[in-house]
């Protein structure tokens, strides 16, 4: 590439306001500038010097950072840790479908979502890492296959919650009852971002036992557990008007709030202990081949 040109990108990098378009640049040039990003964070040259932190970001953007010098690590390693001292609570904009374990149990999650590789990450770390949870990868034979990661947060309440594409199908899958198989207990949230459909559900020592869905057919499986509120408090309700084992809770981030804890509703009065995991659903990938920079 040419160097103006690659100045100019890379400036455009360390300016908030044309992050985004420099990022979407990079991403249709793709991995040919790899090398002279390189070259760029090991020695300058001349005035590209001065964006060598800019050519780091580029270097995440496009999922470069397994190449990434041994100091570089280093340094990224030594300003998560730095950042873990004095972590923020999770923000407002919490992807819309995750899973929560007992926090004294929540090791079982690595074995039953067979995730590897983790590495302790802030809070902002980890919902960066989720909206980039997928790496396109090749094959030794060439063939195109796809990696995915999860982030798991500290403890908040007594629980830890799981983000990331490896929960999303997790009730259809039965992939929940594993994860309460070997944390005792899992429960599954999402809601669509209209807050139009919603979805629940609870799973015990490798057995789903409640569950609700608004699209699904039936809405409700199990039967209600005690802390639900009877269909008939309803103020609409009617006879025949729901399924014999509804009840009133149809609300996930309601249900959350009541049985572990809810995302959206995460202050700093929340009490929390530890720090949040990223982790791979392949071994041997690794965090440098997931594209996106990650926030710290």
């Amino acid at each position: 590439m040419n160097t103006g040109t690659l100045a100019s990108l890379l400036a455009k990098l360390g300016d908030w306001q044309e992050r985004s378009q420099a990022e979407a640049e990079l991403t249709a040039i793709g991995r040919v500038v790899v090398p002279e990003l390189l070259v760029i964070r090991r020695e300058g040259p001349g005035r590209l010097r001065r964006h060598a932190l800019h050519a780091l970001h580029a270097l995440a953007v496009l999922g470069a950072g397994g190449e990434l010098a041994d100091r570089d690590r280093a340094a990224l390693e030594r300003l998560v840790r730095i950042r873990l001292l004095d972590d923020q609570p999770l923000d407002e904009h919490c992807p819309f479908v995750w899973i929560a374990v007992p926090a004294a149990t929540y090791e079982g999650v690595f074995t039953a979502l067979d995730l590897h590789d983790r590495v302790p990450a802030t809070k902002a770390m980890g919902m960066s890492g989720v909206q980039h949870d997928c790496a396109e990868l090749t094959g030794p034979d060439g063939e195109g296959w796809t990696a995915y990661r999860a982030f798991i947060t500290p403890e908040f309440s007594g629980w830890r919650m799981v983000f990331g594409t490896p929960v999303w199908d997790c009730v259809a899958d039965g992939l929940l009852a594993r994860v309460s198989e070997h944390c005792g207990q899992a429960h599954y949230y999402s809601r669509d971002s209209y807050d139009d459909a919603h979805a629940w559900a609870i799973a015990e020592g490798g057995r789903l036992i409640r569950s609700y869905g608004t699209y699904l057919e039936p809405r409700w499986t199990g039967e209600p557990l005690p802390w639900e509120e009877p269909q008939t408090n309803d103020p609409l309700w009617e006879p025949g008007m729901y399924e014999p084992n509804a009840s009133c809770e149809w609300n996930a981030n309601d249900v959350a709030d009541r049985l572990t804890v809810d995302p959206e509703r995460i202050d700093e009065d929340t009490p929390m202990t530890g720090h949040g995991w990223l982790a791979v659903a392949v071994p041997g990938v690794g965090h440098g081949a997931f594209p996106g920079a990650l926030s710290v």
